[in-house]
């Protein structure tokens, strides 16, 4: 079965929201939300602004602005680098139009930032933003999926 581009973009929040639940232990700003790039193997591009990024009990969900897909990553390999937790993620589920599937990724990176400060990436230029998450994950398919945002809201 094929996967749309949704679908992609919805693997790469539920594994940034499994990390955040696995190291954020206080409350982000709020109205904070989250942008996802897909880029599909042919080049084409879509990017989702507004994603919404949650945390509840100890399972990442990201969800479209628009309510219709959910993507939850509940397990995930994590260890700190510093002040980051960096996750490779083991698992990941698309709850969609009363539907759910798991989703086969080849390989993905997240990086969480739970301190009240921007954290420089080892060996990048890049910096993770306080209470922040970045995300890049590729498909089996060949979809390339990218996320940056914060995390919404937090429930133990």
């Amino acid at each position: 079965m094929k996967r749309s581009s949704y679908q992609n973009v919805a693997l790469g929040a539920a594994i940034a929201f499994v990390a955040a639940a696995i190291c954020l232990f206080g409350s982000p700003a709020a109205s904070a939300m989250g942008t996802a790039t897909i880029q599909q193997r042919n080049g084409h591009t879509d990017v989702y602004h507004d994603v919404v990024i949650k945390v509840i009990h100890n399972a990442l969900y990201m969800t479209s602005a628009d309510g219709r897909g959910t993507l939850v990553i509940n397990r995930a390999a994590c260890s700190y680098q510093g002040e980051l937790l960096v996750c490779f993620a083991t698992g990941a589920t698309l709850v969609q139009s009363g539907q759910t599937s798991s989703l086969d990724f080849q390989r993905g990176t997240l990086y969480v930032n739970s301190t009240n400060d921007d954290q420089q990436l080892s060996l990048s230029t890049t910096k993770v933003p306080a209470h922040g998450i970045l995300l890049s994950f590729s498909t089996k398919i060949g979809t390339y999926v990218s996320l940056s945002g914060t995390i919404d809201k937090v429930v133990k």
